[in-house]
């Protein structure tokens, strides 16, 4: 596939599979064997590990939305810089909601093998979520600010 398509296939899987959450189309965008790297201990691989993790996320953040910053394209990987925000109105992993929202940078990387996902490591302010969701103490500034985009703009000259 060229590098258009790769990052046009990462970028209707944010849409269709993480912010709609069509598990119905899971097989149509991951490979049999795909592998996440960052998945939890004894996690499911293949589309599954989808299965399991996504609806946890959507009791736990129903409003959550990945939007896509940039992609870049390198071969078979696909790098892909996402703002992720959600209010936690549901149960996260053993703990209350909180009613509050996070906004968050993740940065991952897909590996693409005959036009479907093979392999994923991700990257993403977990501890920024967790402190903007008052679950942890601390004031950690995240990568973001609180209207669309990242704070690049700080640094250009």
């Amino acid at each position: 596939m060229s590098a258009e398509a790769n990052k046009q296939l990462i970028h209707t899987v944010i849409d269709v599979i993480f912010n709609q959450q069509d598990l119905d189309r899971l097989e149509e965008f991951f490979t049999e064997d795909f592998h996440n790297h960052d998945g939890y201990p004894g996690a499911p691989t293949g589309p599954a590990a989808f299965r399991a993790y996504l609806p946890m996320m959507k009791t736990a953040f129903p409003d959550r939305v990945l939007t896509p910053e940039f992609t870049l394209c390198d071969g078979d990987r696909v790098v892909s810089r996402t703002i992720t925000e959600g209010t936690m109105t549901g149960p996260f992993m053993g703990m209350a909601p909180t009613g509050k929202r996070y906004r968050i940078t993740a940065t991952d990387t897909y590996q693409i093998r005959d036009g479907k996902i093979c392999a994923r490591w991700g990257n993403e302010d977990s501890l920024g979520m967790m402190q903007q969701l008052g679950l942890m103490e601390g004031g950690w500034r995240t990568a973001t600010t609180d209207d669309a985009g990242s704070v690049e703009a700080d640094y250009d000259g």
